[in-house]
């Protein structure tokens, strides 16, 4: 899904008013999600030689529409026939994607990529009233135990898959 929301992010955010509330509502929670409390992700860079048009880079994306669960962006440079894939998993499955389309893929290097992330601090509102403050204050203490908690199941989960994988 990833994949195919990005084009849209793009577009929404030129459409509708820059207001900071309204930004804070539509932010993409999955995409976020998906970025670790560190900020640390790796990047695959891929040369395709035989990727000189824009049809044989839409071959390219859509050979990676089946994993967009394992790749949270990617960009492809035609002219320069390059492919840049953003992820947190191992992605050799997309490597043999890509080189069955027979555009000669070939990876390049997979490296750290650390991403800064955007910290968006509304603005006081006067009319809001003091009760209304403190009980978004309640809530958010409540989602960030939700959150805390939603992360370490998911690590839990994850050390657990792999511990069943090693078997």
């Amino acid at each position: 899904m990833a994949l195919e929301q990005q084009d849209d992010q793009i577009t929404a955010k030129t459409k509708r008013p820059n207001l900071q509330k309204e930004h804070i509502q539509h932010l993409n929670r999955s995409q976020l999600e998906l970025i670790p409390t560190d900020g640390r992700m790796s990047v695959s860079f891929y040369h395709i030689p035989h990727m000189s048009s824009p049809v044989e880079a839409q071959r390219v994306r859509a050979a990676l529409v089946p994993f967009a669960d394992l790749l949270l962006e990617h960009s492809i440079d035609y002219e320069a026939r390059h492919l840049s894939v953003y992820h947190h998993y191992p992605i050799d499955v997309v490597t043999v994607a890509l080189q069955r389309l027979s555009l000669g893929a070939e990876l390049q290097q997979t490296t750290t990529h650390y991403e800064p992330l955007e910290v968006v601090i509304p603005k006081a509102d006067p009319e809001w009233s003091s009760q209304t403050q403190s009980e978004e204050n309640d809530l958010h203490i409540v989602q960030k135990i939700i959150r805390t908690i939603v992360v370490r199941f998911k690590q839990w989960l994850d050390i657990l898959l792999r511990n069943n994988k090693d078997k």
